[in-house]
């Protein structure tokens, strides 16, 4: 008897043991996910929560579309019968975020040292930049849908974010934010809007021409060099042509 209870106890502290170390694995593997796999992985999740067939909804991450003046990339692209979401991701753990969500640049700081100096840093306004995307989306597939949402995506359920509006520069389109963290993430947000009663115009046909463009080796590599000659002042035209 004696040793059967030290068999099982022997058993427990391993299977405990065990246990903790797939936690401490499993814990540093979701550290590290960038912001946009944790972001495309629960957009997965809803997916699969909503139960939706494949013919009904068409999941992008990184969607190039270019033309000989421009190329831009789409963090995810969600399109379903009801919406198109334009999903921009930004990794921005810690720290405040100041400013007009609709101006071109934010204030981004945080503190650093035993002294706690605040840092700095002036930010290129994601939603600024999903504008920009969503135009440039809308332009080429020639698309006159009006059922289109920009969602950016904090992946830093610390940080702490005082944006507001401002009546000097108005959006075409419309615009929210959310914070991945355990009480709510960007599936909420998706939740909400698809339990609207409405319905995207031409689905097929925006799923048909999307899908064509799914980024290949190619279309990625003169991405990267349009990137790269809009910051070194390069013409755009040499580079994409």
């Amino acid at each position: 008897m004696a040793s059967d209870k030290i068999f099982w106890t022997i058993i427990s502290i391993v299977f405990f043991a065990v246990l903790f170390i797939l936690k401490k694995l499993f814990t540093k593997k979701l550290a590290r996910q960038s912001g946009e796999e944790k972001t495309l992985n629960i957009v997965k999740d809803f997916i699969q929560r909503m139960g939706w067939k494949k013919e009904n909804y068409l999941l992008v991450n990184n969607l190039i579309i270019q033309n000989n003046f421009w190329s831009c990339e789409i963090d995810i692209l969600l399109l379903t019968r009801k919406w198109i979401y334009v999903i921009e991701v930004k990794d921005w753990k810690r720290g405040r975020l100041d400013g007009s969500f609709n101006h071109e640049y934010l204030d981004w700081s945080y503190k650093v040292g035993k002294q706690g100096k605040r840092r700095r840093h002036r930010m290129y306004s994601p939603f600024w930049q999903n504008e920009r995307h969503i135009k440039r989306f809308k332009g080429y597939f020639q698309s006159t849908n009006q059922n289109i949402l920009s969602i950016v995506c904090f992946n830093g359920p610390s940080l702490k974010i005082n944006l507001k509006e401002s009546k000097k520069t108005v959006f075409e389109h419309k615009h929210v934010w959310v914070k991945n963290s355990r009480e709510k993430d960007v599936s909420y947000c998706l939740a909400y809007y698809e339990n609207q009663n409405t319905q995207l115009i031409s689905f097929e046909k925006l799923r048909e021409q999307i899908s064509k463009e799914l980024s290949t080796p190619d279309k990625r590599q003169r991405h990267r060099d349009w990137v790269k000659s809009i910051k070194e002042g390069r013409g755009i035209n040499k580079i994409l042509n």
